[in-house]
């Protein structure tokens, strides 16, 4: 048995969904209900409050600078999420993946560095490179979100992480997405930071969303 099999919740400071969707508005742009739901409630129950303070990149290398700082991790999920919601338009476009795909890629895209330090009961100082295995089994115990996304979770990091390379479109599409926004020169705009990223990086490209259009 997994640790995410036995783990029933990790326990966090998210004290209400309201303050959630302050923090990742994006989680309302998911546009199937199911999906929205499973993502809310992978972060109320298994959301470590290490996510939203410890940079995505403990090493100082790769990423960008905002990202090798305080809430670092916070800010590449968010650049992931715009990354992946802009190239997945001409995909669905395409026909390359269907609109549900996109929106579990949007799931997955919220999830998929959730767990980048390990369990907080391992206590890591640094991120480890199973963090995509580990996020995969909260997706799947904890949250109770469907195979296909918890394969995109599994499958992001590709070549440099625990879990299975991408094979799909959708996975490929959410890896690339994970290595564009992970560039150490970063200008990829985010949806509605914050106020506490802003504070702490005044900086921030941030990218306007208009009444009405679709991400």
């Amino acid at each position: 048995m997994s640790k995410g099999e036995r783990v029933d919740r990790i326990h966090n400071s998210l004290y209400s969904e309201e303050e959630l969707l302050r923090r990742l508005p994006e989680i309302d742009a998911i546009y199937v209900e199911d999906i929205r739901d499973a993502v809310i409630r992978t972060f109320m129950r298994g959301c470590p409050d290490y996510f939203w303070e410890r940079p995505s990149s403990s090493s100082g290398k790769y990423h960008s600078v905002d990202e090798r700082g305080k809430h670092g991790n916070w800010i590449h999920t968010k650049r992931v999420f715009a990354e992946y919601c802009c190239i997945s338009e001409s995909w669905v476009e395409l026909g390359a993946i269907t609109p549900e795909q996109k929106e579990q890629g949007k799931a997955a895209a919220l999830v998929h560095d959730m767990m980048k330090y390990g369990w907080p009961s391992e206590q890591n100082d640094h991120t480890v490179n199973y963090h995509d295995e580990v996020a995969a089994e909260v997706a799947l115990h904890i949250g109770e979100m469907d195979d296909d996304i918890v394969r995109l979770i599994a499958t992001h990091m590709g070549p440099w992480g625990e879990g299975p390379n991408p094979e799909t479109r959708n996975e490929i599409l959410l890896h690339t997405a994970d290595k564009s926004a992970a560039r150490e020169k970063n200008d990829i705009g985010i949806y509605y930071p914050a106020e506490e990223l802003l504070d702490e990086w005044p900086d921030l490209t941030i990218d306007e969303v208009e009444d009405g259009e679709a991400i």
